[in-house]
């Protein structure tokens, strides 16, 4: 999508990815791909931003930017090793169903 000068997109990255920080090749518009780490811990819906990479602009001598956002793919299907493996890391994380708050009226 484009915003102005700036491109703004979505980059899928694996649950591994995500949790363990990665070094990402992010296609830009100009055929030319760049070099991104994401940090550990990265959440679905941050942003990040790689400074004039996006279009340039017409009547100036301005680029805008590469903005995007990451969306953490979760596994659809499992290996039984796979499954037993998260299950092992869920026993180790003490992982508990997140809690719903209700506002003050229920």
């Amino acid at each position: 999508m484009r915003k102005e000068d700036n491109v703004l997109c979505d980059i899928p990255v694996t649950v591994t990815q995500a949790t363990l920080g990665a070094e990402l090749e992010i296609p830009m518009v100009d055929g030319t791909k760049e070099k991104f780490k994401i940090p550990e811990g990265t959440q679905t819906g941050t942003k990040f931003r790689i400074k004039q990479k996006g279009f340039s602009s017409i009547n100036r001598n301005y680029r805008g930017d590469f903005i995007f956002t990451i969306v953490v793919q979760t596994p659809k299907r499992l290996s039984k090793e796979q499954r037993e493996l998260f299950e092992k890391l869920a026993k180790t994380m003490n992982e508990q169903p997140p809690v719903k708050r209700k506002g003050i009226f229920g």
